[in-house]
């Protein structure tokens, strides 16, 4: 107000020309304006007294003078009776945001409200492609978390299906051919458990597309999804809305992702990007399902590898012998390693075959080494019978083995301790074992009465050198005697008190000098069990212990006993002439 003016004079009329200016000012507005107040001074009723062009393009049909409702913008209409203060809404199409600034007339007293109009479509069809952009990316980054090191075929098909459930369909199905008689499935619906179960390959000649599908890197057949709804893989409640059915990749199996919307909710076009989702997570799942698929070859591969190389069982029921083992690989991980023993089946001469072993290294390679021997053994004792001649042969077959695995490259170690034999009861109760020794630790005999003798017999290492000296020896057991053939693991297991020191020679005779007349297999798991408790825990080499032993009491046929017989003249030595004591 003009201070010179007197108070409570009336303010002056604003010329006409004024009026006019506004209007081009209106006009020349690229933002869209409404103007919006009562028809007269305390009315209720709602009209435009003021709208720009830009203004009528956004809500067609307003015309200044006449009521807002004519217009037939409902969300309008209701925004400028309520007096809310802004207003979003969607018109013809047009995503329409406005907000309200509230105009006062001094001269009249009349309010008016002036909207202020934008186009906001295309904010929030970026808004909304960036929240589903991002929820896509995080349903993929979650899913590859979720699928990566499963590395189990039904787990990975069973995390497949119920991340998807929800998400990509209400229902989820996934089908999987790898190879075998039969398509393995899984179904989950959201919310709920993921079901499984198995179709014999055979119940897909009703469904060649599917078939196909499932065999050949092809498209998909579209009408594949009519050969969906006859499988029984859904319940016994077939699907009534819609099928989309992805290919799910993969270089060791083959499967398809099915996903089945509910007939009442079917996606429409605002759900476009479901279909590269789809299938960004087929590729995802293919890759996990393939992974599970090569580890489960491989371990199996390696059962049957790791079930070749294991110590074979012993033979049950050897008349006039009893038995005994037990083996400690150095990674029990593996349950494999470079010691090795085998008690072969009874000869037509009466006589057991028995063998113990360790080659060099360790781990799996250690337990290849081992059954090339064993192998290499039971070929050469089609030909011959005598245990240090059969050794002398083994030695000639490993060192020609390793001139022609090292053709053209460096020369790998290829040697081998052993002790070898056969044994042979007699009708008086006893046992004769005759022995042979390449580089490996004497065995010891535990006699009836306590006392532990080693039997004196050595030989050089088995592969290593082609002039090799290999003791043979015999040994009579008699009624409740034992032999134990033994690994260095044994008697170089490092622990006790002080974490370092060798289990050795003399704590092995002491344990076994405490299994007197104890059967066979409890004299090795006691040896063990001494062993483990020495070892307290720490890292060890491979332990292997097999004991052969002349059964106690009668002897067959009634006869009585024999009295403890000893060490007997050696039986000569081959590869070399060399000779050792005989007790």
């Amino acid at each position: 107000m003009d201070s010179t003016m007197p108070a409570g004079a009336p303010l002056p009329t604003p010329p006409s020309g004024m009026r006019s200016l506004s209007a081009r000012v209106l006009e020349g507005l690229s933002e869209a304006v409404v103007v919006t107040g009562t028809a007269s001074p305390g009315g209720t009723r709602q009209i435009v007294h003021a709208v720009n062009p830009a203004g009528e393009r956004l809500l067609p049909g307003l015309v200044a003078g006449r009521p807002v409702e004519h217009a037939g913008h409902d969300e309008f209409t209701a925004a400028v009776v309520g007096g809310a203060a802004s207003f979003e809404a969607v018109v013809h199409g047009r995503s329409l945001a406005a907000r309200a600034q509230v105009l006062d007339d001094p001269r009249t007293g009349d309010v008016l409200t002036c909207w202020y109009l934008r186009d906001v479509t295309e904010e929030r069809l970026g808004s909304r492609s960036l929240h589903r952009a991002q929820a896509r990316a995080q349903f993929l980054a979650e899913a590859g978390r979720a699928l990566h090191g499963v590395l189990h075929l039904d787990r990975t098909l069973r995390t497949a299906v119920t991340l998807a459930a929800g998400v990509l369909a209400p229902t989820v199905l996934v089908l999987l051919s790898d190879g075998s008689d039969t398509v393995r499935w899984v179904r989950a619906q959201d919310g709920t458990r993921a079901v499984s179960g198995k179709l014999p390959r055979t119940e897909l000649r009703a469904a060649p597309r599917l078939a196909e599908a499932l065999s050949d890197d092809v498209p998909v057949d579209p009408w594949v999804t009519l050969e969906l709804t006859d499988l029984p893989v859904w319940g016994g409640a077939t699907p009534d809305g819609p099928i989309t059915v992805v290919p799910v990749p993969g270089t060791i199996v083959r499967g398809v992702l099915v996903l089945v919307d509910d007939a009442s909710d079917a996606p429409d076009g605002a759900d476009d990007d479901r279909w590269p989702l789809a299938q960004e997570y087929a590729v995802r799942v293919g890759t996990a399902l393939s992974a599970a698929a090569l580890y489960r070859e491989q371990a199996h591969l390696g059962e049957v590898l790791q079930g070749s190389l294991e110590p074979p069982p012993l033979p049950q029921g050897v008349d006039g012998l009893v038995l005994g083992s037990a083996y400690r690989p150095a990674r029990e991980s593996l349950r494999v390693g470079g010691d090795f023993y085998e008690v072969l089946p009874v000869t037509t001469a009466g006589q057991t075959p028995f063998l113990l072993g360790d080659v060099c290294g360790k781990g799996i390679e250690a337990a290849v080494l081992s059954g090339r021997v064993r192998q290499s053994l039971h070929a050469l004792r089609l030909v011959e019978r005598d245990p240090a001649v059969l050794l002398a042969l083994l030695n000639e077959a490993l060192l020609d083995a390793a001139d022609l695995d090292a053709a053209g490259a460096p020369s790998v170690p290829r040697f081998a301790t052993m002790v070898l034999g056969d044994a042979l009861p007699a009708p008086d109760g006893s046992v004769r074992l005759r022995l042979a020794t390449g580089g490996h630790p004497p065995p010891y005999v535990l006699r009836a009465d306590g006392t532990v003798e080693e039997v004196p017999v050595s030989g050089t290492l088995v592969g290593a050198l082609r002039d090799a000296d290999f003791g043979g020896t015999e040994v009579v057991l008699g009624p409740g005697d034992t032999c134990l053939l033994y690994s260095d693991g044994v008697t170089e297991a490092r622990g006790g008190p002080r974490g370092r020191d060798f289990f050795g020679e003399e704590r092995l005779e002491s344990a076994l000098a405490g299994c007197a007349g104890a059967p066979a297999p409890v004299i090795c798991e006691r040896v063990l069990q001494l062993l483990t408790e020495w070892l307290a825990g720490q890292d060890h080499d491979d332990v292997a212990l097999l004991a052969l032993q002349a059964p106690a009491g009668p002897a067959r046929g009634g006869e009585v006993s024999a009295p403890r017989l000893g060490l007997v003249r050696d039986a000569g030595s081959a590869g070399g002439g060399g000779r050792t004591e005989a007790a």
